[in-house]
């Protein structure tokens, strides 16, 4: 993650709200932006307080190992502005306890809880363009040594504190991500044309087409057309 001013404010906000979340029971936070139809794939931004750059650098290489986040991304679990809370043994998921899970699954599950993080209180808040703030706070107790009904609440709040500092700031930076001409190019990619013919159309090289199209598909934060397309719509680019 680079040191740029926001961030070092996203950081700062972070490491203050943790103060609160501590009083609570839960030691570790971690906020992230997502796009709607793409809860599996790596945040636009993300922020945590409470857990060590190892834990982060290992959670972003294996965020899609993730059964939370493939469970949202399945439809089995649905995460809203009403905190879901989960406690995770090592071997299984209080929200999931009828469901088998893969290797893969039970990997990082004892991943997870070798890093403290047994109890999970999680919800998100919409944003503008389609996205979501996902606010998560994390406990190394078990349910049962940990006052639930007193802690959703305070952490509710302590999120939605989070979220209004830190929400100005993003939106002012990411208020329209692609340019003009970067949003022709993904209408023309969304009604079949290739990269050569969207250069015709717009009278510019294939070259220059070329690299307006991959400048959007990073912007996106997507590897191909048809998730363009799919994010172009969630995003509003495209009707």
């Amino acid at each position: 993650m680079t040191s740029t001013p926001l961030v070092s404010f996203m950081q700062t906000e972070a490491d203050t709200q943790l103060a609160g979340a501590r009083a609570l029971g839960f030691d570790k936070l971690m906020y992230g932006v997502d796009v709607l139809d793409g809860e599996i794939d790596p945040p636009l931004e993300i922020v945590a307080a409470g857990l060590t750059p190892a834990y982060m650098d290992t959670y972003l290489r294996r965020m899609r190992e993730d059964p939370i986040r493939r469970m949202a991304a399945r439809g089995e679990i649905r995460v809203t502005n009403t905190p879901l809370t989960y406690e995770n043994t090592g071997a299984s998921l209080s929200i999931a306890k009828n469901r088998p899970l893969s290797s893969g699954d039970a990997s990082m599950l004892r991943w997870f809880l070798s890093q403290g993080v047994r109890t999970g209180v999680g919800f998100r808040i919409r944003m503008s363009q389609g996205r979501y703030a996902s606010i998560n706070f994390y406990s190394d107790r078990g349910h049962s040594e940990l006052d639930l009904d007193a802690a959703m609440q305070g952490l509710f709040l302590i999120g939605h504190q989070l979220h209004a500092r830190i929400e100005p700031r993003l939106s002012k930076r990411q208020g329209s991500p692609l340019s003009s001409r970067e949003a022709e190019c993904l209408e023309w990619i969304a009604i079949g044309k290739s990269n050569r013919e969207i250069a015709e159309l717009l009278g510019i090289s294939l070259d220059t087409a070329k690299e307006h199209v991959q400048s959007l598909f990073q912007k996106l934060r997507v590897h191909g057309r048809a998730q363009a397309v799919a994010r172009g719509h969630v995003l509003a680019y495209l009707g």
